[in-house]
């Protein structure tokens, strides 16, 4: 089977900003919200629409009012979520949010249509669990995401379409003197327990080393809770789980622990707890784990006073946890001068949290309303990328501007990520996610031997498969530290 990857190049354009709720600026004849016209370009918008239109979606009726790309994907009554990717609400490199989440521009043209395929019935959530620190009203706030979703809602009044913009996280933190305060008084995200079994792509580990896996800034004890010799289990978002069909925009951006996040990786974002997501294995590459490379004693000794600093903080012990945070600076001061640039996982060599990603994958398209896993897809999944500005180097959480002028989409979350992939400029092969996709563990596969085409409005693409691209006509992203020198094309 063929899958196609919709590539739309423009790299002249900005994003809009909120003023009219980035609306479009042209009365296209299918727009749903007839004489809410922006004054100001939006040129994203035009991206999405045009798109779609190279996309063949509903091609008989395009440049009428009937037309409705996405009406194959989606019925009315549906139940749709829109998984931006939502991971801060500030960026410490420096370089602005741009290239840190995926912009509500992207998400109103593709919200728009929605609305086209819906016909005034269902519900449409928009919604992702970013990392625990996160101000989510802050991001909101300030990203227009709020006054998108009020518009929309003043929309909605008096018809039996329903639209909600939601913090997915079950639990949140605030950082004082380097140690998260927790709260778990999120009221909004419920999850629903997803054990995988012997299907996950941790089943072969032995207990010694389900032992070792991590994840930063989590309590380890409540890790092992769920994944360890009899069980590997995720605490999925409810309303992901009740969805008829998934719409997935990341922010395609490099990214410290997975090498790149795109598709798959964005996925992260469905699970309510993230105690629950194994990000690493303790120790060296030599004693079977990838948290670092080499024998380093102070990287290992680091490692134990986090597992500590994480406990008490889960603990509430957060005096004893403030001590600790000051002798982990000290010993982070000598692994600063090691050569070896690997630590926390963040480096070419983690394979685990790659396997936390297809498990998530394999539950979005396999598992059922309560969880239970069947062997046919129980949900429809397209992705729609936000990459007007990307991020290189420190993502997903320090990027630094990449303004790559792409909007792409393409219903095969595998084939999409490899085309990506390489349009950044890195070897697919070198991705430990992209290899483990086409290889995964038990009877639920993402892809079998599919590949995608580029439909592309840059003749240096159009027409041409992955392994037709040529290293001159990719986009040479900045890989993170980690990373670099090891995966470029």
């Amino acid at each position: 089977m063929e899958h196609k990857v919709i590539v739309y190049q423009n790299t002249k354009i900005s994003y809009p900003t909120k003023v009219n709720i980035f609306r479009p600026s042209f009365q296209y004849p299918e727009y749903p919200f007839k004489n809410d016209i922006s004054k100001e370009q939006n040129n994203v918008y035009d991206m999405v629409r045009k798109s779609f239109h190279m996309s063949c979606m509903d091609k008989l009726h395009y440049g009428t009012n009937q037309w409705n790309p996405l009406g194959d994907i989606i019925k009315p009554g549906n139940k749709v979520v829109v998984k931006p990717n939502l991971v801060m609400d500030f960026n410490p490199s420096g370089d602005g949010t741009d290239c840190l989440y995926t912009h509500p521009s992207v998400v109103a043209a593709i919200v728009d249509y929605i609305f086209i395929a819906l016909q005034g019935r269902g519900q449409i959530i928009i919604g992702d669990a970013p990392m625990q620190e996160c101000n989510f009203i802050k991001l909101i706030k300030q990203s227009g995401y709020d006054e998108l979703i009020n518009y929309y809602k003043e929309k909605t009044i008096g018809t039996k379409l329903l639209i909600e913009l939601k913090d997915f996280r079950g639990y949140t933190s605030v950082i004082k003197k380097g140690v998260h305060h927790g709260d778990e008084n999120i009221e909004t995200s419920k999850g629903i327990l997803v054990d995988l079994g012997k299907e996950s792509e941790f089943f072969k580990y032995t207990e010694a080393k389900l032992k070792r896996l991590r994840i930063n800034s989590y309590n380890p004890e409540i890790l092992l809770k769920h994944h360890n010799i009899e069980k590997h289990e995720y605490l999925i978002n409810e309303d992901v789980l009740n969805a008829d069909v998934i719409i997935n925009v990341p922010k395609p951006k490099m990214h410290r622990k997975a090498g790149v996040t795109i598709a798959l990786k964005n996925l992260v974002g469905i699970n309510v707890r993230k105690e629950y997501l194994p990000h690493h294995c303790n120790g060296d590459a030599n004693s079977g784990g990838d948290e670092y490379n080499q024998v380093n004693i102070f990287k290992h000794i680091k490692s134990c006073i986090q597992d500590k600093i994480n406990i008490e903080a889960s603990n509430k012990n957060y005096k004893k946890a403030y001590f600790l945070v000051l002798m982990r600076k000290m010993i982070t001061t000598f692994i600063r001068l090691s050569k070896d640039q690997s630590w926390d996982g963040s480096w070419y060599g983690n394979e685990t949290i790659s396997k936390t990603i297809i498990d998530l994958n394999k539950i979005l398209l396999y598992c059922d309303k309560r969880g239970e896993i069947h062997s046919s897809p129980q949900r429809k999944i397209f992705t729609i990328a936000d990459m007007i500005i990307s991020g290189e180097n420190e993502g997903p959480v320090e990027p630094t501007e990449k303004k790559a002028g792409l909007i792409a989409m393409g219903n095969s979350s595998v084939c999409f990520d490899e085309v990506i992939t390489t349009l950044m400029g890195i070897n697919i092969d070198k991705i430990p996610t992209l290899k483990q996709a086409r290889n995964s563990q038990g009877k639920f596969k993402l892809i079998e031997d599919e590949q995608a085409i580029i439909i592309s409005n840059n003749i240096k693409w159009n027409n041409k498969y992955v392994k037709d691209l040529e290293k001159e006509d990719v986009l040479h992203f900045v890989p993170a530290v980690g990373w670099k020198g090891k995966i470029e094309l």
